[in-house]
């Protein structure tokens, strides 16, 4: 088997008693604090109240009693393997292994011929895209730049395409509603050879941006988290909690809140796909408490990553 990656694990800043702590306080919340909800989503929360979680209508509540978490959070696949279009470029999610992609959405690039900043376009992402296809050091793709000559309504769509003619690395991103995702996992079932071949390897991936921070969900994205599941298209569960300003200024307590969340996602996606490929998604962040901005490179944004690491392998 090719494993394409770094070896990891070598920091582990939470001890093994610490992470069952952790843990446990994110199963409380879930049980006594419970997550909110945006309108729109009757149909997930009747589903949930279906399989045992309480459901306050009046304050958009849902709470998740301990054994269901436990329960739905063992179904989850416990090995995903995100496909390139060519085998060789697998991404064998197992132990500790660490991939690198892009990421990021450029709204400028610097011109090489120009020497100035322009907006980016599509040829832009189809070369930058050509870039990550030959680098040997880049396992995957994420969009790393906005293609503002595209409509909105056409944006999935073109940038998928563009993506995947590209480069024959895996390629995941978001999109902007379900019709999106829809025409996206239509034209790579074209690419596939049909839905049935894109499920047996699927070389897309979504991030879903579910969890608004603290402990609330998003309408929009919650449906295209299960409608991803449905198809069996693997689904990243993001949620970004910045410490100080969106969730608790520990770390212990971000760690929490973030558990919590993720536990959150994954109960509704086994609810609706038993075995739903998925990632653990969590990013923890810190705010500057002057300025209240993202303070990407904080040395605890780090130890926290590395903690989420432990945190996701403790459900497996």
């Amino acid at each position: 088997m090719n494993l394409m990656g770094l070896q990891g694990g070598q920091y582990s800043p939470l001890s093994t008693e610490q992470v069952e702590t952790v843990h446990q306080a994110s199963l409380k919340i879930l049980e006594k604090i419970g997550i909110t909800y945006e309108e729109g989503l009757d149909e997930t929360v009747q589903m949930l109240e279906d399989n045992g979680a309480g459901i306050d209508r009046d304050r958009s509540n849902i709470t998740f009693p301990q054994e269901m978490i436990v329960e739905l959070a063992a179904k989850a696949p416990e090995k995903v393997v995100l496909c390139g279009q060519e085998s060789k470029n697998d991404l064998h999610l197992t132990e500790d292994r660490v991939h690198l992609g892009t990421g990021g959405a450029a709204l400028k690039i610097l011109d090489l011929e120009s020497g100035n900043a322009r907006p980016t376009t599509l040829k832009d992402l189809y070369d930058v895209s050509r870039l990550v296809d030959q680098l040997d050091n880049i396992h995957f793709l994420v969009k790393p730049c906005v293609t503002t000559d595209v409509a909105l309504e056409d944006y999935n769509i073109n940038w998928f395409y563009t993506c995947l003619s590209a480069s024959s690395k895996h390629v995941m991103s978001g999109v902007n509603d379900e019709k999106g995702l829809l025409d996206v996992i239509e034209m790579a079932s074209m690419i596939s050879g049909g839905l049935d071949q894109l499920q047996k390897r699927p070389f897309i991936s979504i991030i879903t941006c579910f969890a608004i921070s603290p402990l609330k969900l998003c309408t929009q994205s919650t449906r295209i988290m299960q409608e991803a599941n449905r198809n069996r298209i693997p689904v990243v569960l993001s949620s970004a909690p910045m410490a100080g300003s969106t969730s608790p200024l520990t770390m212990a307590g971000t760690l929490a809140q973030l558990h919590a969340e993720q536990l959150a996602g994954i109960a509704i996606c086994q609810l609706t796909h038993p075995g739903a490929p998925l990632l653990y998604g969590g990013i923890p962040g810190m705010a500057n408490l002057k300025t209240m901005g993202y303070l990407g490179g904080a040395v605890e944004c780090g130890m926290m990553n590395a903690a989420i690491h432990q945190l996701a392998n403790h459900i497996k």
